[in-house]
């Protein structure tokens, strides 16, 4: 396969939506293809995104699921420790808020310097999150002001622009897997471990879904928009079908 056009492709879209189950499958008939393929996710299982699975998502793991190596992972698995949790969510909306995004905004700095060589290394790198899913999940949709709420949505913007720029890394092409709340909660329900998100209420997965769409809107020359109530052989032929003007 050529290596003088290597593609750097994104998943996005609420809980629920099968990205990721979508993107392993993705991966796989590119493989078939000929193409070599890197599969990566955010957080990542590095010490910052190993903070914040445990920190602010809650997301449930065995000890054998963090590296002993990692200083991070001793930390979060350490019970004595778990007021640290309960301390970021003690914080007003706006502080919180403040901290998730530096939070994911430096594992997805850290998770750059990776991201940059695979793409050197490998003819598709694909990301099932990044930084689309800072804006969906992280914009300031609780508070009630709405000029602080347009404020924080730009700066965020910024933000993950500056991250990409600084890197000299610039996305292809990302798929936003766009779904009913109502029926990605009826798929998550089904799930036996569960992140914050999981568990919230189809309200706030409808505010979510309406900052993606959002960025469908604004960037429709990166973005493609996938329905997501379809099978997955479905949405992964839609994907494919996209991807070969790219490739």
């Amino acid at each position: 396969m050529r290596k003088d056009n290597n593609l750097f492709i994104t998943l996005e879209g609420i809980d629920g939506c099968g990205k990721t189950t979508a993107g392993h499958e993705l991966k796989s008939r590119l493989e078939k293809k000929g193409y070599s393929v890197f599969y990566t996710m955010e957080p990542t299982d590095e010490p910052l995104g190993v903070f914040i699975k445990k920190h602010i998502l809650e997301e449930s793991q065995n000890d054998d699921d963090t590296d002993n190596n990692n200083n991070i992972g001793k930390y979060c698995n350490d019970k004595k420790n778990k007021s640290l949790h309960e301390y970021i969510n003690t914080l007003d909306k706006i502080s919180y808020k403040l901290i998730c995004l530096f939070l994911f905004s430096s594992d997805r700095a850290a998770h750059l310097s990776s991201i940059k060589n695979k793409i050197k290394d490998y003819d598709i790198v694909i990301c099932d999150r990044f930084t689309d899913s800072t804006f969906a999940y992280q914009s300031f949709d609780e508070i009630e002001d709405k000029a602080k709420i347009d404020k924080a949505k730009e700066f965020i913007l910024k933000v993950n622009s500056f991250i990409l720029d600084i890197n000299g890394i610039e996305i292809d092409r990302t798929y936003l897997l766009d779904i009913d709340p109502e029926i990605a909660g009826k798929r998550i329900s089904k799930k036996d471990v569960k992140s914050l998100y999981d568990v919230q209420s189809a309200d706030v997965f409808s505010k979510i879904r309406e900052n993606y769409l959002y960025l469908y809107e604004r960037y429709r020359n990166r973005i493609g928009l996938i329905d997501a109530s379809q099978t997955t052989d479905e949405i992964v032929s839609k994907i494919l079908s996209d991807m070969d003007s790219l490739l």
